[in-house]
């Protein structure tokens, strides 16, 4: 894919690795940038102007978990932008003692942007097609016992966005569905981690795994999601991990399905 040229939407995008691919995105030339963000930053969206006065650089204060709330605000986008080409769905949080808040922002939020973007990408409506990518975890891949509620809403991102990555789908649209499963990444889930886990008796050992993490930051891992970008692999997923992109062969377990 070439970005020059391109309007794109990341949800999340006021901080952390959504702030980061906002920044990539711009940077390769991408025309008009929606960011949709519960937070609002305006210290970086005065900058991300500045830095690109020719751009449109849109800000929706607006939370993911809220259906009616996405849905309106992808038809806003529309209006203003005309089409949709590119979406990148980052927005998530870290608290497994607000296992409702958890599951309504971290799957809730995925589900309702990428359905809202399908809605107003798809060919079948009068869009252009596009890609959507989806970020989940090596969490949602390979379970991390101390955290097992943001790990459930990972492991069911990868599933959902696999789901929608089916090529009949794809046929009807015109849109690709990615997931991309970054490693330990220093953002504010790190930030008093111990308070936010649900078995407190784990404090000792959970330490010492954050520590024994190799870790990398929030603008390799937005360098690698304009990576997978460009690879515009439909039904694909990757884990960014070391500052690299690897794709993931998902192995079929059940045999039990209808015959051809």
């Amino acid at each position: 894919m070439a970005f020059r040229g391109k309007n794109a939407v990341v949800t999340g995008g006021a901080g952390g690795i959504g702030l980061q691919v906002s920044r990539q995105l711009l940077a390769a030339g991408a025309s008009k940038l929606a960011i949709i963000d519960l937070q609002d930053n305006l210290e970086e969206f005065v900058k991300l102007r500045a830095a690109h006065p020719t751009q449109s650089v849109m800000t929706v204060k607006m939370d993911v978990a809220n259906k009616k709330g996405i849905e309106a605000t992808y038809e806003e986008i529309i209006r203003t932008f005309g089409s949709i080409d590119i979406v990148v769905n980052i927005a998530g949080i870290f608290n497994d003692k607000e296992v409702q808040r958890t599951l309504l922002v971290n799957l809730g939020g995925i589900i309702n942007s990428s359905l809202s973007a399908l809605q107003c990408m798809s060919k079948e409506n009068g869009g252009n097609g596009g890609i959507v990518v989806n970020m989940s975890s090596v969490v949602g891949l390979d379970p991390m016992f101390i955290i097992p509620v943001y790990g459930a809403t990972k492991a069911g991102i990868i599933n959902f966005t696999r789901c929608l990555g089916n090529d009949s789908f794809y046929k009807r649209s015109g849109i690709r569905f990615v997931t991309v499963c970054p490693g330990a990444t220093m953002t504010d889930m790190f930030t008093n981690f111990t308070e936010k886990i649900i078995f407190p008796e784990t404090s000792d050992e959970t330490y010492k795994i954050l520590d024994r993490l190799n870790k990398q930051s929030a603008a390799d891992v937005s360098r690698c999601i304009l990576n997978v970008l460009e690879k515009e692999k439909n039904g694909a997923v990757y884990v960014i991990e070391g500052k690299r992109v690897f794709p993931i062969e998902m192995k079929t377990y059940w045999t039990g399905k209808e015959q051809a």
